[in-house]
């Protein structure tokens, strides 16, 4: 279940633009990768979480090391991994140095089909923004401080 609030959000190519109403997703947990390791481990996999975690440390880093290296990593479903760069552009090639143009080397995942697009096995819940979340847990902090109680 997907769960999501709904902004109002605005052009910024066109501020004079109204603004209209968008779905925002709101994610329940953050699962670390101990919590994602456990779960992998519970599908009937011969690994335990502690291996799983393991190889997903080594996965991560050995990706690193792979970009760095210049190359696109394919990683079957999950799709490709390459690096863009980000910077400031010089008059001439000649006058190109990475060292001080490149202010940015940038992480890109080109998903693949089971991550293209998730919506066709997605259900989606409202739920208030976490702004309104946030509103309403000091609105009932300071209620049990008007009552007396703590």
């Amino acid at each position: 279940m997907i769960n999501y609030s709904i902004a109002m959000m605005g052009n910024p190519a066109k501020p004079d633009d109204p603004k209209k109403a968008y779905g925002v997703a709101q994610y329940t947990e953050k699962m670390t990768l101990e919590k994602f390791s456990e779960h992998i481990s519970e599908h009937n996999n011969v690994y335990d979480a502690e291996d799983v975690q393991a190889i997903l440390g080594k996965a991560v880093k050995c990706l690193r090391e792979m970009l760095l290296a210049g190359k696109k990593v394919e990683l079957g479903k999950l799709g490709e991994f390459y690096v863009t760069l980000q910077g400031k552009g010089t008059e001439t090639a000649s006058k190109y140095n990475p060292d001080i143009c490149v202010e940015k080397v940038n992480v890109v995942w080109n998903p693949g089909k089971l991550f293209e697009n998730l919506k066709e096995d997605a259900a989606f819940n409202f739920v208030a923004s976490r702004n309104e979340q946030e509103e309403a847990k000091r609105k009932a902090k300071a209620q049990k401080g008007d009552n007396g109680n703590t």
